[in-house]
């Protein structure tokens, strides 16, 4: 089970990530909404130069025109885009274009059923789709987990990646991957305490999720 953590916001968050054995640790930058553990694109770029091999970098953010996606992406050095708000399908053509050497994961936001239409539009477009929880307030990292049904529904309908976000924490996160069968997971305040990453829940979290469904004989 692959495993990113988000909300990457000092050496320590990012160590504690490495340590857990993670898959991608990810950089929030541009907001338009409320979010925590923000950081600036030459920030995010300075600790990437510390990342060990085998590691994704991932640009996380909120931003929707093109051109300021494309210069986040190449100020912070990240190979991977996420991109939390909407964008139009055509625009994540654009960005590929500029930068070819990038992977594209489009966010869904499960509120109701109408997240497996719009997983479809974005299916043909991105390299990866991450369903997560939104409110008014915050278009992710909201620690609420959605309807993993849905999620399960899109999952089984997808031709690309699916990773599953929104209210994990290692108390669930096995259960989640049990019910969705994503390609992965996404976690950024289920493994937080007092506000800051914790090196205990971030181990407890990858643990749990890579012990919940049986390997390979």
């Amino acid at each position: 089970m692959r495993i990113k953590f988000c909300g990457t916001a000092s050496p320590a968050d990012m160590q504690a990530a490495i340590d857990a054995g993670c898959d991608a640790v990810g950089f929030i930058m541009g907001v338009t909404h409320k979010s925590s553990d923000v950081v600036t694109p030459p920030k995010a770029a300075r600790m990437i130069r510390e990342l060990p091999p085998f590691i994704e970098p991932v640009a996380v953010t909120h931003l929707q025109e093109t051109e300021d996606l494309i210069r986040l992406v190449r100020d912070s050095h990240c190979t991977t885009l996420q991109i939390q708000n909407t964008v139009e399908p055509s625009a994540i053509d654009v960005i590929r274009d500029a930068l070819s050497y990038i992977r594209i994961v489009k966010a869904v936001h499960v509120m109701d059923e109408s997240a497996i239409e719009t997983a479809k539009r974005y299916e043909p477009y991105a390299d990866a789709l991450i369903l997560d929880t939104r409110t008014k307030e915050k278009i992710g990292g909201t620690g609420i987990p959605h309807d993993w049904n849905i999620s399960a529904k899109i999952v089984a309908n997808t031709a690309i990646p699916v990773i599953l976000a929104g209210g994990l924490r290692p108390e669930n996160v096995a259960e989640a991957i049990r019910k969705v069968r994503p390609y992965g997971v996404d976690v950024h305040t289920g493994v937080k305490k007092d506000g800051v990453r914790d090196r205990g829940m971030t181990l407890a979290f990858a643990r749990e999720a890579r012990g919940a469904l049986p390997g390979p004989e």
